[in-house]
């Protein structure tokens, strides 16, 4: 019967214990509050954000190809062309006016979306960029000696001259982001479509002198030099309100300063095949700041 006693007894103080050590756990539950199902492991980059940026760039049109486009386009249907044939240099083919290089400085402004899974975030974005020192320039080409193109009863000594002049006002992208989330740091590339803003103007004169080489026409004559390419006589084809597509492309870096302030370093290619008649490329490294919301 003692056993007995003393078991009871001793269950029965177990129990009160564990009451008392379940009512603590639960009221201090209630003072601190539950538990959450999940932490996140790092700030959240996804949301809507726009900011501000700037930088510098390096451009360069391809004045050499715009200028034996037009050169091309004036003597169409003149020997001076050349032929497989007749083994004659093709005029335009001498032109070296070479390119029309810059150093702008840029400022713009950027906005866009984006969504995080894990650590993985793809978005969209625009931006608008200005161009302000450095647009552009000219680059102008005289051939530096004749080119005599012999023909039937006569030979034609050519000479040209030729002016490329390209200058960025400003440009619109709009691309895709993908980036890799480190925390505070996020890497990214991006990819897109272009719309460029610029003026151009190519400026294009030819002309020859012609001697009599017929040995049976009995005259001997000489005709002075005659422009090819009309009156005036450095004829130019002007764009001044230019446009054009392209692409672009880049990547950079993200830092998050608080948990809705970033700033970033990019670096962009912008490449349009035609701006007016002149191709262009343009290299940026720029800096930005933004705020996400």
């Amino acid at each position: 019967m003692a056993r007995r006693a003393s078991a009871a007894l001793g269950a029965t103080a177990l129990a009160a214990v564990l009451a008392a050590t379940t009512g603590a756990t639960a009221a201090d539950m209630a003072l601190r509050g539950s538990l959450p199902a999940y932490e996140a492991n790092g700030p959240n980059w996804g949301g809507l954000y726009g900011g501000i940026h700037g930088g510098v760039g390096s451009a360069n049109f391809d004045g050499n190809s715009a200028a034996r486009s037009e050169a091309t386009r004036r003597l169409t249907g003149l020997i001076y062309l050349g032929s497989s044939a007749s083994n004659l240099p093709a005029a335009p083919d001498m032109i070296q006016v070479g390119a029309v290089r810059s150093s702008p400085t840029i400022f713009g402004l950027f906005a866009g979306y984006q969504a995080q899974f894990e650590d993985a975030v793809v978005g969209f974005e625009v931006d608008y960029t200005r161009v302000g020192g450095g647009r552009g320039g000219t680059r102008s080409w005289t051939q530096p000696y004749a080119v005599l193109y012999p023909s039937s009863g006569f030979t034609d000594a050519f000479s040209q001259r030729v002016s490329v002049s390209a200058y960025l006002q400003d440009y619109f992208t709009a691309r895709l982001r993908a980036g890799w989330a480190y925390g505070r740091f996020m890497p990214y590339v991006t990819v897109g479509v272009a719309l460029a803003r610029g003026s151009t103007s190519i400026s294009y004169d030819a002309g020859s002198s012609r001697i009599d080489t017929a040995p049976t026409d009995g005259v001997d004559w000489t005709r002075p030099f005659t422009p090819i390419t009309g009156d005036p006589p450095l004829n130019t084809t002007s764009s001044p309100n230019a446009t054009g597509f392209g692409f672009v492309a880049g990547g950079g870096l993200e830092a998050l300063i608080t948990d809705n302030i970033f700033v970033r370093g990019e670096y962009q290619y912008l490449r349009v095949p035609s701006l007016g008649g002149v191709a262009m490329t343009l290299h940026t490294v720029r800096a930005g700041v933004g705020i996400k919301y």
